[in-house]
């Protein structure tokens, strides 16, 4: 878990570099429809379209699209086997990440800051860092190419975040996302996904 941080880390750092010298889009595979697990269509392909939306401290927070790495879906290997990984964040300014470790599959997590599980699950554009504290995941659909649901709950400031004006708690409600699991075998490799 702790190398699974490190490397998250790393691939924020690395996600800037990659997003500004590689903005683009899988037009080959826009306009594709895939199938949900409930025998629907999404109308998103696999690759292209992803979006989220939630209020963050009353204030709206969302944004669209994906580079392979930002609003995009991983499943883990290794220890963390079984669980699907995803960063959610506006792509004009990444800065400010909302990131989630659930399990890949359909129902509903409460995440909360423990000694085994405590990531940071909110970093503002200022770079404060909050912990999930608590807040719950509902994942409603997921197949080998997307992934949706709806999250809401809290974020409590993380011990030495270093901002004595930030606030004790960020109230997040209204979250949803529906994000395609990344095919970028670079960022499968760097966050060790399948």
């Amino acid at each position: 878990m702790q190398q699974l941080r490190t490397l998250i880390v790393l691939g924020f750092s690395v996600s800037f570099l990659f997003f500004s010298c590689n903005n683009k889009s899988s037009a080959e595979n826009r306009g594709k429809d895939t199938v949900s697990d409930n025998g629907g269509t999404s109308g998103a392909s696999s690759n292209g379209d992803a979006s989220f939306s939630c209020m963050l401290d009353g204030k709206e927070f969302s944004g669209s699209g994906t580079d392979e790495n930002i609003n995009a879906a991983f499943h883990l290997k290794g220890d963390d086997k079984g669980q699907i990984f995803f960063r959610l964040s506006d792509l004009k300014e990444p800065g400010e990440k909302l990131m989630f470790e659930v399990p890949g599959k359909k129902g509903s997590t409460t995440l909360s800051a423990t000694s085994t599980f405590s990531y940071i699950g909110y970093i503002t554009k200022g770079y404060i860092n909050y912990l999930d504290n608590p807040l719950t995941v509902t994942i409603t659909s997921i197949n080998a190419a997307r992934v949706s649901g709806t999250f809401s709950g809290k974020y409590t400031l993380s011990e030495g975040s270093g901002d004595s004006k930030a606030k004790e708690t960020i109230a997040v409600t209204e979250g949803k996302f529906d994000i395609p699991f990344s095919t970028s075998a670079d960022w499968k490799k760097l966050y060790n996904a399948e």
